[in-house]
Order: structure tokens, then C-alpha cells, then sequence
């Protein structure tokens, strides 16, 4: 998007800021260390990375002189004397402060309809398949692959496309179905609340992929839930009650058959510092006792959360069959099935992390925006 130039430059009085206001409203104060730091100069264009060590911000204390040409801002700085240029597209940036991931919520699942799964195959052989899914993962936080047969370890290769697999206590990969003698409540055929998955670990694993290879034909149509779109009605409409998910640490737990214990302490609903939710922590059966002397608050909030995102019209319900494939961010849905009996019922899963994917897509993105 075009943007009209600032309509106005000011140096501070102490000149350790420069201020610029646009025609059309926004303004961005900026320091002169952040003028400095971030100049169009002052990435390697291959890694990234800053060329510059943080010993040169010494140099770089006030604005000496500041003008605008050629589409940036030209900033001398004291005591250094060094010349930089900032790209006012940069500074306009910073200053309508863009999310450099635009998430799509769906409180209902209806913002979903439209998307059709993308073929095992077109997402392993092309790149327009692969970017697909994962923009579509990236944004709406799901996204499914269809036509993937009945092969095992078939996620091993769909992660390959975009990252490694995170390897868990749960092992490299998992196989949901039902044992006798089952050590986990996902390995019956009882139905299971929506949730996140190892809350109890710190970090959480950030992606999860699940392949049907055999299903039921009687129940067990899996659910999905956007934590994220819940959390901010929530914010939106109770704000106390999304005050007391996101500033109460509870306590989520998993013991081992052996003896091994994992455990994390973290809110239900984590924010960024700047109050942006960055994810869910909602499983009630790693859940430890929150603590009593806000208990009677926690539980009222944490009973709204339950029942908003439970609410039928906000769940997609879906029977999977075999050779379909769901991947979903496991810091934003939530997740579950409704029982089953009769038949057998086998997916087999893995996680993954989001900075794969998130780097593959930049990558795609970049090679598109270089033809």
C-alpha cells in the first residue's frame, strides 16, 4: 500500500528522538539508538543478522542533523559523526505498528468454509501446495491434507517439508488407538474434552499433526476450537474473568510409568508484553489445584472459557477418514473427540515446532515475490 510522504520532521529538543507525522494521521517517535540500530545499512542481506557490535550505539546518543530525501530519512549522529538513512517505509511501519502475522479468528467454525483440504500430494511435490497449507496454518491456525493413504509415518514426511519433528516422552511419533491396560485416557474410546497438548512442558510443542490410518464407523469425529478468537470475545466481554485466566499461574502435570514427572506453571490464557494472546494452556486432566485464595474467582472465569469454547456453534466437528491429515497449532486449538465404539480407530501422530514452518513460508514467500 502507497502511503503519502510524513507530512512533518522534528528533531527533539535533547535531539536524542526524531518524530515524524503523516498526512493521514499516524506518528512514530523514534530514538536515536532505534534510528541507528535498525538503518537500511545495518542487516547482512543473507543472514539477517546486524553487522554492526553493540559498542557502536555508543555513538549514536543524539541526532545531529535529520532531513528527509529520496524516500528516507537522512540522520547524523553525535559523537560518532556517522551518516545513516532510514526508509520511511520502515518508520511507517513502526508506526501503524503492522503484525507481521495477521491471524484470522473463528469463533465459529463457518469462517472456515470454503478452504478444501489440499492433496497429499500436491503439498509434498509443489511449492504452490505447500505454501498453501501453510499459510493457511499460519493464519487460521488448522489446515487438512486429503488423499494420503493408509501408510505409516506419513506425518515424518509432511513435517520434512517444513521443519523437524519435536520428539517427546510421547516418543518420535505416537499412535492413537485403543490398548488394553490403557497408561492415557487417548488411548480408549472414551470421548475427551477439547484441550492442548503436554501443557506440562515448557515450551509446549507448538504444532501437531495427526494422520487417520483406520477410523470407526460409529463416534469418534474429532474437534476443533479457536482458543485465540474465545480469548479475545472473552477480553472483549468479561474483562475480569480474562484477567484472572491471564495473570494466574496454575500448575499442569504428567507422571511417568517409571517415576519420571514433568511439570510447568503458567497461565490458561498467555500474553505477550504487550497483552497480545500467544497462546492456551487448557487440558482440566494435567490440571493441579490453582491457588486458594483466588480459587473461587479462577473457577468462575475458567468455567466461562469452558463453556465458550464448548458451545456447539463454536466447534468444528468432523469425521476424519483415513488418508486425511490435520495439522493445527497447538498453542492456539483446542482439540478433542466424541467417543466411539465398534471398529477400530488408529491415528498416528507428531509434533513439530512453528519457527519451521514459519521459516519456510517466509522463504516461499520471498522466491514469489523475486519472479
Amino acid at each position: 500500500m502507497q502511503h503519502l510522504p510524513p507530512s512533518r520532521l522534528d528533531v527533539s529538543d535533547d535531539r536524542r528522538r526524531v518524530v515524524l507525522t503523516w498526512r493521514d494521521g499516524p506518528r512514530v517517535t523514534a530514538p536515536s539508538y532505534w534510528l541507528y540500530d535498525n538503518a537500511d545499512d545495518a542487516y547482512d542481506p543473507k543472514s539477517g543478522h546486524r553487522l554492526r557490535p553493540i559498542r557502536s550505539l555508543e555513538g549514536a546518543q543524539t541526532v545531529r542533523e535529520a532531513r528527509i530525501e529520496d524516500g528516507t530519512v537522512v540522520l547524523r549522529f553525535a559523537p560518532s559523526g556517522e551518516e545513516r538513512r532510514v526508509s520511511l517505509s520502515a518508520l511507517r511501519a513502526a508506526a501503524d505498528r503492522t503484525a507481521s502475522r495477521p491471524l484470522a479468528l473463528w469463533p465459529t467454525p463457518e469462517s472456515l468454509d470454503g478452504e478444501a483440504p489440499i492433496r497429499l500430494q500436491a503439498y509434498l511435490s509443489e511449492d504452490a501446495g505447500l505454501r498453501a497449507t501453510l499459510e493457511r496454518l499460519a493464519r487460521t491456525g488448522i489446515a487438512f491434507l486429503s488423499d494420503a493413504g493408509r501408510e505409516p509415518r506419513t506425518v515424518e514426511r509432511v513435517v520434512a517439508r517444513f521443519g523437524h519433528i519435536r520428539e517427546t516422552n510421547y516418543g518420535r511419533l505416537f499412535d492413537v488407538r485403543e490398548e488394553p491396560d490403557a497408561s492415557h485416557l487417548a488411548y480408549t474410546a472414551i470421548g475427551l474434552d477439547l484441550h492442548t497438548d503436554n501443557p506440562y512442558r515448557d515450551p509446549v510443542p507448538t504444532l501437531q499433526m495427526l494422520h487417520v490410518i483406520e477410523t470407526s464407523h460409529a463416534g469418534g469425529e474429532s474437534q476443533f476450537a479457536d482458543g485465540f478468537a474465545h480469548a479475545a470475545a472473552m477480553r472483549n466481554e468479561s474483562p475480569l474473568a480474562f484477567e484472572a485466566l491471564a495473570t494466574t499461574p496454575v500448575s499442569f502435570a504428567y507422571q511417568g510409568a517409571a517415576g519420571e514427572r514433568y511439570e510447568a506453571r503458567a497461565p490458561i490464557i498467555e500474553t505477550s508484553v504487550d497483552g497480545e494472546v500467544t497462546g492456551i494452556r487448557l487440558n482440566h486432566r494435567a490440571l493441579r489445584a490453582p491457588p486458594v485464595d483466588v480459587a473461587e474467582r479462577w473457577y468462575e472465569a475458567y468455567l466461562e472459557f469452558q463453556r465458550r469454547v464448548n458451545a456447539p456453534a463454536a466447534r468444528l466437528e468432523q469425521a476424519l477418514l483415513p488418508g486425511d491429515i490435520v495439522l493445527f497449532d497447538n498453542r492456539r486449538i483446542l482439540h478433542g473427540r466424541a467417543a466411539y465404539a465398534g471398529g477400530r480407530r488408529w491415528l498416528q501422530g507428531c509434533y513439530a515446532d512453528i519457527d519451521g514452518l514459519l521459516a519456510t513460508l517466509s522463504r516461499l514467500q520471498h522466491q514469489e515475490r523475486r519472479a
